[in-house]
């Protein structure tokens, strides 16, 4: 009852069209509908199959698999959903990390783990400490709080640090990202899992979510899947 009078007095405005909605988001059904969502991507690495549509892996995967072992992905990286990501990131619109978190939430029990087989924990993609306290919080960490509230997987936010200042990545070509990341994590805490998610906002060339892979299998973890908003 409280819930529908806050609805009342304080009704939701869908961030791309600004008409009220009554979904308890801060997104209509009308402009939910229109978001690029990902279809027949590879199950490993998250881009297009070229195999026909009953193919599960690429070529490429199948002959030379990524270090981690499943990407899940919501869009692709299209309008309107850029505009979610780039707002969050850099304009402190902490709104849209809301709404992708919200539809994060949704997924990650709905469709991509229809088994039940969830991780046992997600860790985001940490930020350097200079770069979170100029940017006053971590994007990735934003995007699982409406997880954190509708299932029970731990967000171990502190078992893993940037060690260097790195370039961004979006400045880089693909061989100077994978070069911009080396032996830039640190696991600092003891983890004794097995199996883990990695919360990362976009996912392009992978060579972040690889170079966190690495740390996490050679700190004992068995099977790393990649979960992320948009793949590129």
């Amino acid at each position: 009852m409280l819930k529908t009078i806050e609805q009342w007095i304080f009704p939701n405005l869908c961030c791309l069209c600004e008409s009220y909605t009554d979904s308890g988001q801060d997104l209509c059904a009308a402009c939910n509908r229109t978001l690029p969502r990902v279809e027949d991507r590879c199950f490993r690495c998250g881009l297009y199959l070229e195999d026909g549509a009953d193919a599960i892996q690429c070529q490429t995967c199948l002959s030379t698999p990524p270090k981690f072992d499943r990407l899940c992905a919501l869009f692709d990286y299209q309008p309107p959903v850029t505009q979610f990501v780039t707002g969050l990131k850099f304009g402190r619109r902490l709104a849209y990390g809301r709404v992708l978190g919200e539809l994060l939430a949704e997924a990650v029990p709905g469709s991509w783990y229809k088994n039940g087989l969830l991780p046992e924990a997600v860790i985001p993609v940490p930020l350097h400490e200079n770069r979170h306290r100029a940017r006053g919080f971590n994007q990735a960490l934003e995007l699982l709080w409406p997880l954190q509230k509708s299932t029970e997987i731990p967000i171990l936010w502190d078992v893993c640090i940037r060690t260097r200042k790195t370039m961004a990545q979006s400045q880089l070509d693909k061989a100077r990202r994978k070069r911009n990341l080396k032996s830039a994590f640190q696991i600092v805490k003891p983890l004794g899992l097995e199996h883990v998610a990695i919360m990362d906002d976009v996912v392009t060339t992978g060579s972040t979510v690889k170079a966190l892979t690495q740390v996490l299998k050679e700190a004992g973890v068995t099977t790393v899947d990649i979960w992320c908003i948009c793949r590129a």
